[in-house]
């Protein structure tokens, strides 16, 4: 029974996220120059979708978050590893009191990005807290930083 649940979860947001996702921003993702910005807003559009259906406000993309999130997924592309090293340094950097971090590697698609993040109870924390307004997210070289804050 817990598996037809989880199936029938993954194809509501699948289908919720078809519903909040543009067409023209899901082709831009796959077929324009830059594929890395593309994934990245992709990827806030399904993560903002998925908040919508556990009934919490979408996350406003916000310049300096973003490029807190550059710098670090620039970061482990250059170390080729996968961590949260400097994250006190990214908080530090920001006005807010509350900020929180998931990273991720060579997902094929931001959808099945965010099902890991599901999976995991702190990723899906970070990913649902309702204190969070503002995020900010980065692909290089297929790594992958969500940073959002109060």
């Amino acid at each position: 029974m817990e598996g037809k649940a989880r199936a029938a979860r993954s194809l509501l947001l699948a289908v919720a996220c078809a519903l909040v996702t543009s067409p023209a921003l899901a082709v831009e993702a796959r077929h324009v120059g830059n594929l890395e910005e593309g994934f990245a807003r992709h990827l806030a559009q399904v993560i903002n979708g998925y908040r919508q259906l556990q009934g919490l406000p979408a996350l406003e993309v916000a310049d300096e978050l973003q490029a807190l999130a550059s710098e670090h997924s620039t970061e482990m592309a250059a170390q080729r590893r996968l961590s949260h090293d400097g994250f006190q340094s990214r908080f530090g950097r920001t006005t807010s009191r509350l900020c929180v971090e998931n990273v991720g590697w060579n997902h094929p698609s931001a959808e099945a990005l965010l099902d890991g993040w599901r999976l995991s109870p702190e990723h899906l924390r970070n990913l649902l807290d309702p204190q969070v307004r503002r995020m900010g997210l980065a692909a290089k070289a297929r790594y992958v930083t969500f940073f959002a804050c109060r």
